[in-house]
C-alpha cells in the first residue's frame, strides 16, 4: 500500500521577475502490510443430514459466514490494540490510574486528530424539533467495551443513542456520542485485566479518522464457502465438510490520524 503526502503550501508566488516557482517532487509513503490467511471447516457425518430436518447444512453455512466477519472484527481490533500509543484517562474521579473517562479526555484526543490534520468519519446530525433530542457535530470514531458504557452515561455533555435528533441507519453497536466522537461498544473489546494502579481491569479504547488504518481483500479470496462431499471426505462416504477461508492484509496507514485513551470504570471490573 503506499499514499502520495501533501504538496508544501511555502512560496509558489508569482514577482514578476519571469523566474518559475521551483519544482516539487511529491513524496509517496510505502506501507508494509503481510497477506493473512484464515480458515475454518465444519464436518458433519450423514446421520446428522438424515435425521435431521432443520436444514443443518443451511445453519452451518450462515455460522461460517458470521465466522468470517466477527474474524475481520477481531483481528482490526488486535491491529488497533498493538499500533496505538494510547493516553491514560485523567480527568475521572475514581481514584486511579488510568481513571474513568471524562469530558476533558475525549477532548485531549479531538485536539490531537485535529492538530494532526485527520478528517472525521461520520457526518453530523441536525437538530429536530423534538423533546430530548440533540444534534450530533460530524464525527470521529471511539471503539470500546461493553463495560464502559454505564461511565459513558456519567460523561458531561453525553448524547446517547436514543437521544439522536435522527437514528435512521445507525449501527446497533452505536451507543452514544461524547465531543467529537460517536461511541460503538463491543464485548469483544480490548481489555487489560488487573493492568490499572488499583488492579482494575484498563479498557482501551482506539480513536481515529478518515484512513488511518486499511483493511485490503486478496482479489478473488476475500471470502469463500465451500462444501466438500462425503465422497471427497470419507473413505466410506459417510462425512461431509463446509468451510470458509478468507485472505486480509491490515495495517496502520498514517499513525497521526488515530490515536486513543486508556480508561477503568467507576465500579471494579
Amino acid at each position: 500500500m503506499s499514499r502520495f503526502e501533501r504538496l508544501s503550501t511555502e512560496g509558489g508566488q508569482l514577482d514578476g521577475s519571469g523566474i518559475d516557482p521551483a519544482s516539487e517532487v511529491p513524496v509517496r509513503t510505502d506501507i508494509d502490510a503481510q497477506v493473512e490467511i484464515y480458515a475454518k471447516t465444519i464436518t458433519t457425518n450423514e446421520q446428522v443430514i438424515l435425521f435431521e430436518m432443520n436444514k443443518t447444512l443451511t445453519k452451518f453455512t450462515a455460522l461460517l459466514g458470521q465466522w468470517l466477519r466477527e474474524k475481520e472484527d477481531l483481528l482490526m481490533r488486535d491491529l488497533w490494540a498493538s499500533s496505538i500509543s494510547y493516553i491514560n484517562c485523567t480527568g475521572g474521579t475514581n481514584g486511579d490510574q488510568p481513571s474513568n473517562p471524562s469530558l476533558q479526555d475525549f477532548n485531549n484526543i479531538e485536539t490531537i486528530l485535529l492538530g494532526n490534520d485527520a478528517r472525521t468519519m461520520l457526518a453530523s446530525l441536525d437538530a429536530i424539533d423534538k423533546f430530548s433530542t440533540g444534534p450530533t457535530r460530524d464525527a470521529f470514531i471511539c471503539l470500546s467495551h461493553t463495560n464502559m458504557a454505564a461511565d459513558f452515561q456519567k460523561v458531561s455533555g453525553v448524547l446517547l443513542k436514543s437521544n439522536y435528533a435522527e437514528r435512521e441507519g445507525l449501527r446497533p453497536e452505536e451507543y452514544c456520542a461524547i465531543s467529537r466522537f460517536r461511541v460503538f461498544v463491543s464485548s469483544k473489546g480490548i481489555s487489560v485485566p488487573g493492568a490499572s494502579l488499583l488492579g482494575r481491569t484498563v479498557y482501551k479504547m482506539p480513536m481515529y479518522g478518515v484512513e488511518a488504518a486499511a483493511k485490503i481483500e486478496q482479489n478473488n479470496y476475500s471470502s469463500v464457502i465451500g462444501y466438500r462431499p462425503p465422497w471427497v471426505v470419507s473413505s466410506v462416504a459417510q462425512n461431509s465438510q463446509l468451510y470458509a477461508k478468507f485472505a486480509i492484509a491490515r495495517a496502520i496507514t498514517n499513525q497521526n490520524w488515530v490515536s486513543g485513551l486508556n480508561a477503568t470504570t467507576t465500579q471494579a471490573s
